[in-house]
């Protein structure tokens, strides 16, 4: 049984030589698909432990201010729980210290560390999507009032199920509005594609529009095709009444939606 246990959990262990010490490839696996590393290098007489210094910016990108708030806190404690420190000037996060005979304990702790923090990153990227859905149908819902109907997760017409949108609004003899929250860039070229088969395909009577949470959820050139394509496209954060107001004209039409 220890045989097996061994060859599980260390049989697809990488180690190589490198300029800095010895790079070590796990056979845990990060979201995208790359396996989850870290280096042994030298640190004076001692050796010490460290990432790719892929981690920190990686976490920062995702909205995690690492020196306040309360995600900052809760990254705290996790470097605490773990023994983990954080080198500001090279981003890197690290075990140091270390002799020899300590380096294997330590990468066990680090690797543990490593998994913990994408989870982390995974939970707080979900939080972030569930906050903006959950905002943007309540507004949605509160300018629409009884004028309009709001599905979620819908086709926008039958003929166009492939991708639904995150939101249908329909209003009395009006084409349905079909509303993708723009949180990446595959979100809305489906919406684009939508767009593309409802007008050239089936001739589907409809409006597809796009939701943004922010200026950044999307790369330049996704962004141009949407705001040339798509029948309107709404920023969220920091104007989120005037965002909800342009779909809203959208979907009772804009004399009505003046009213």
């Amino acid at each position: 049984m220890k045989d097996r246990l061994c060859e599980a959990f260390c049989g697809d262990l990488n180690v190589r030589a490198v300029p800095a010490g010895l790079a070590v490839s796990t056979p845990f696996l990060a979201p995208d698909g790359d396996r989850i590393g870290f280096y042994i290098v030298k640190d004076k007489d001692l050796l010490r432990i460290e990432d790719d210094s892929l981690m920190l910016p990686t976490l920062e990108a995702s909205g995690i201010d690492v020196r306040s708030g309360t995600r900052g806190a809760a990254l705290r404690e996790l470097l605490g729980e773990y023994g983990v420190e954080l080198d500001p000037e090279d981003k890197e996060f690290f075990i140091g210290g270390l002799t020899e005979s300590q380096v294997p304990a330590a990468a066990l702790k680090f690797m543990a560390f490593c998994l913990r923090i994408r989870d982390f990153m995974l939970m707080t990227e979900y939080r972030v999507a569930s906050t903006f859905r959950d905002d943007a149908e309540k507004m949605l819902r509160e300018v629409l009032g009884e004028h309009a109907t709001l599905s979620e997760n819908a086709p926008v017409t039958d003929a166009l199920s492939e991708f639904p949108a995150d939101f249908v609004l329909q209003a009395p003899d009006r084409p349905p509005v079909g509303v993708f929250l723009g949180m990446s860039d595959n979100r809305i070229l489906e919406a684009l594609f939508m767009q593309m088969r409802a007008r050239h395909e089936v001739q589907a009577q409809c409006a597809i529009v796009a939701l943004v949470e922010s200026g950044s959820s999307l790369s330049a050139r996704v962004r141009q095709q949407a705001m040339n394509r798509l029948d309107a496209v709404a920023e969220f954060r920091s104007d989120e009444v005037a965002a909800v107001q342009r779909i809203r004209r959208e979907v009772l039409g804009r004399a009505f939606a003046m009213q």
